[in-house]
């Protein structure tokens, strides 16, 4: 039988177990444990940004819907967000034609290019890809880029964390510069915005080649 001071003991060591076993799993909660805790962090940099219009597209992702909501995303109803953004989005890609700026466009599975926001909508000339979230997959957009000896990509579209997300970073990736302006890119909730433009600020690789912007302050000018 045991004596006192050896129970004693095998008590005193289940206790620290106890203890050890309670700290470990405090201190390893996942995010979903602490997702009420976090706080957002400070909002990132934007910066004025001038790009060579030689080697820079415009890509204009999943504007389709706004006449018709079951033919995309930017619509009234489950993307009012996008809808509003298309005033500036305009701007750009009026500024970008005029620098002699090649756009882009992409539009989803059940979409076709007259389906794309009238007031964006694409002249003779203009390449639309269709495909997933990530508009290199499945599409001749890498090749289209390259021809025109693409260099910047200045990324606009719907949803920020679908297309934009994952179009852009592919870009950054496969070492483009990227220009990310912050109100032309558009979501159903603001948080996948924030989250999105949190990435493009601090995601390894992606953060190092891109540039977040407003496009009131993009610039375009020809390199000699």
């Amino acid at each position: 039988m045991l004596s006192n001071k050896m129970k004693g003991a095998a008590v005193a060591v289940a206790g620290s177990l106890l203890i050890a076993v309670l700290g470990f799993s405090s201190a390893h909660a996942t995010i979903v444990d602490d997702w009420n805790t976090v706080k957002a962090p400070a909002a990132p940099e934007l910066k004025a940004v001038t790009v060579d219009s030689s080697d820079t597209a415009l890509l204009l992702l999943d504007f389709n819907g706004a006449q018709n909501p079951a033919k995309g995303p930017c619509n009234s109803k489950t993307k009012p967000r996008c809808l509003a953004s298309l005033p500036q989005v305009e701007k750009l890609m009026k500024a970008a034609r005029s620098a002699g700026v090649p756009i882009v466009y992409s539009i989803t599975a059940n979409a076709t290019p007259a389906d794309i926001a009238t007031v964006l909508a694409p002249k003779d000339g203009d390449a639309v890809v269709k495909s997933g979230a990530n508009k290199f997959i499945n599409t001749d957009l890498e090749k289209i880029l390259a021809g025109k000896g693409i260099k910047t990509v200045i990324v606009t579209g719907t949803a920020s964390e679908g297309a934009v997300l994952n179009t852009a970073a592919y870009a950054a990736l496969k070492g483009m510069n990227v220009i990310l302006p912050v109100d032309g890119m558009s979501s159903t909730d603001p948080y996948a915005e924030q989250y999105v433009a949190w990435h493009f600020a601090n995601a390894p690789g992606a953060s190092a080649k891109t540039t977040l912007t407003k496009i009131d302050d993009i610039k375009f000018e020809k390199s000699n």
